[in-house]
C-alpha cells in the first residue's frame, strides 16, 4: 500500500483552504446586497402598468366622442318632438282659420271691424271669471 495516493481533504464550500473561517467575497463587503442590481420583476410590472395606462388613455377620446354624440342625439330627439307638437298645434289652428266665421271671430277678438262698422269701446265692465 505504499503506492496508493491519498486524496487531500477538501475544504468545505464556505471555508478557505488556509483557514477554517468562512469565505467572504470582496464585492459583498463593499456594497450591501441588492444595491445597484436591476430588479427585472419590478421593471416588467412598471412596463405593464405603463402599457395599460397608454391603452386606457387611447380609449378616452373615442369614449368622450360617444358620450357627446349620445347627448346630441338625445337633445335632437327632444327638439324634434317639440317641433312635431308645435306643427300639430299650428295645423289645427290653420284648419280652424279656414272657415269664414272663425276668421271673423278671431279678427273681432283682436279689435278689428268690417269696413263701414262703428267701433265702440266701453270701459269699466266687469271681467269674465
Amino acid at each position: 500500500m505504499a503506492g496508493t495516493a491519498r486524496a487531500a481533504p477538501r475544504p468545505g464550500p464556505r471555508t478557505s483552504p488556509r483557514t477554517s473561517a468562512p469565505r467572504r467575497h470582496a464585492r459583498s463587503s463593499a456594497k450591501p446586497r441588492g444595491v445597484g442590481r436591476i430588479r427585472w420583476d419590478r421593471v416588467a410590472r412598471l412596463s405593464l402598468l405603463a402599457v395599460l395606462l397608454m391603452i386606457l388613455l387611447s380609449y378616452i377620446g373615442p369614449a368622450t366622442n360617444y358620450v357627446r354624440s349620445w347627448r346630441l342625439a338625445h337633445d335632437t330627439r327632444s327638439e324634434v318632438t317639440q317641433l312635431r307638437d308645435d306643427n300639430a298645434f299650428l295645423r289645427r289652428r290653420a284648419h280652424l282659420l279656414e272657415s269664414a266665421t272663425q276668421v271673423e271671430l278671431r279678427a273681432r277678438q283682436l279689435g278689428m271691424a268690417r269696413p263701414g262698422e262703428r267701433v265702440y269701446v266701453v270701459h269699466g265692465l266687469p271681467k269674465d271669471p
